[in-house]
């Protein structure tokens, strides 16, 4: 097995133990910060590519109001709507771990399982 497909099996592993650790979380995706997807685990119905797409528009959005107001960079962004929420979270500094979660959700738990596979991606991407 390449090097470069035993760091993507992974890091799917880490995303699928994320959405074993909270059954609020409904998918989730490793996203470069151009739009391209490293990793995902997502149910069918769910198009990777419109993820990764959005993910980068939100992020690229967020990044530039930080960056205009003086906020720092990015650490976490969440966009919340009527049927749910998409968490966004900077793992690396050329990606983030993106996730789809349900509206009734506890969110801290959520941050809180997000911060754990963040530092297993970051170990296994430095």
């Amino acid at each position: 097995m390449s090097s470069r497909k035993s760091t993507k099996v992974a890091l799917e592993e880490i995303l699928l133990e994320l959405e074993k650790s909270d059954p609020d979380i409904e998918a989730s995706a490793l996203v470069r910060r151009d739009g391209l997807i490293m990793a995902a685990a997502l149910p069918e119905g769910i198009d990777k590519t419109l993820v990764a797409a959005m993910t980068a528009a939100v992020l690229n959005i967020g990044s530039r109001a930080l960056e205009e107001l003086k906020r720092g960079s990015l650490k976490e962004l969440l966009v919340r709507g009527e049927n749910g929420l998409i968490c966004i979270m900077r793992a690396t500094s050329d990606s983030v771990l993106s996730t789809i979660v349900r509206s009734e959700a506890n969110i801290g738990l959520v941050l809180v399982e997000m911060r754990k596979a963040v530092q297993k991606i970051s170990q296994i991407l430095s």
